[in-house]
């Protein structure tokens, strides 16, 4: 009955594949519904205000052309687009601390979009540059992240457990729903209260949207901070949401591989993908976990179930004492008492022998 149960897993989960691959498709469908019926109307509503504005100017203005203001509108539109703008003449977006905005942001993969290669010697240089630094920081982040997973995560963990009696499951539950929250309000709601006090026009719903953009290495670029103040403010907010970017990028990493470690998670990805054996390893001690010999190879289908050692351990006692004869008698084998009597009669053989007749 039991090898018929585990040979039905395969299939089960193949299935459940497929319904998750099924269920991924139906939910980009209902995002991209949800985001038509919700901003449809606003782009038919900014499109009508444009055309009236432009239709008034004209009328005002009727010794503008209209193809000059058309072309005009098309050229200021497309160095908008590439990060250009004329409206204020100090902007440079390629000073040494906006380029170093500009690197951070394609390294870390955000990519606003408010500012790209002008000339094809940059955007060669950019494909290059991107071919060695892209690497080379998941690399680094990847390293951080499992640096300081043992200090961040797995000392706190076993600290709930020694001195808040948890087992490791719960501990482990607990302190990622701890992390998540002071990750929130460390590295989103504070941050956004920040921009909110630095970008007047900014309500609290978009700084926190910017955030989430941001750290999530979407990047789409529609808010930026620092455009609306002096080059030197703008500068400054650059180098800021760069260190922003890289430290809240590895906090992120954190998270998420702490959450990926719960027994939870790792049960819902073995429905879908299944796991192997030399993953099933014990997390605590007052729990029953699969375990197996290392040099041995388990099968899938009999997997092996052991106590804790909490509960097959003896205690040892406090001083050590020296057995009794009695215990010493009572723990003698067959064997060892065979290979006694043999040993015996090969050291005095007489001594086996019957005794002499006194009659004699």
């Amino acid at each position: 009955m039991a090898q018929s149960s585990d040979s039905a897993l395969p299939p089960c989960r193949s299935y459940a594949f497929t319904l998750l691959l099924i269920s991924y498709i139906l939910f980009i469908l209902l995002g991209g519904a949800v985001f038509m019926v919700l901003e449809q109307p606003e782009e038919t509503s900014l499109v009508a205000e444009v055309r009236e504005l432009r239709s008034s100017f004209l009328e005002d203005h009727p010794c503008v052309q209209e193809s000059g203001l058309d072309e005009l509108l098309g050229k200021v539109l497309s160095a908008g687009k590439r990060g250009v703008s004329e409206a204020d003449g100090e902007e440079n977006n390629f000073d040494f601390t906006s380029s170093l905005f500009f690197v951070t942001t394609f390294l870390t993969t955000t990519g606003y979009g408010t500012t790209i290669p002008l000339s094809d010697e940059g955007r060669l240089f950019c494909i290059l540059y991107c071919l060695v630094g892209i690497p080379l920081t998941l690399l680094l982040l990847s390293c951080l992240t499992h640096a300081l997973l043992p200090r961040v995560t797995h000392a706190p963990i076993r600290h709930l457990q020694l001195y808040w009696g948890l087992s490791h499951n719960r501990a482990a539950l607990l302190y990622c729903g701890m992390l998540a929250v002071c990750t929130a309000t460390l590295f989103f709601l504070l941050p956004a209260a920040a921009l909110c006090l630095l970008e007047r026009d900014w309500s609290f719903l978009e700084s926190l949207y910017y955030c989430f953009i941001s750290l999530s290495t979407i990047g789409l670029g529609d808010y930026l901070p620092g455009r609306t103040h002096s080059r030197a403010a703008r500068q400054g907010l650059e180098f800021a949401t760069s260190c922003y970017l890289v430290l809240g990028l590895v906090v992120l990493l954190v998270v998420l591989e702490s959450f990926w470690q719960l027994q939870q998670v790792q049960a819902l990805v073995h429905v879908f993908v299944g796991v192997r054996v030399n993953e099933l390893t014990g997390v605590g001690l007052d729990e029953l976990v699969l375990s197996g010999d290392s040099g041995a190879r388990v099968s899938l289908e009999e997997p092996r179930y052991t106590l804790p050692i909490s509960t097959i351990s003896h205690p040892i006692p406090a001083t050590p004492t020296s057995p009794s004869v009695e215990e010493t008698c009572a723990l003698e084998t067959p064997h060892t008492a065979s290979y006694k009597k043999i040993a015996s009669l090969t050291v005095d053989p007489e001594a086996t022998s019957d005794p002499p007749d006194q009659n004699n």
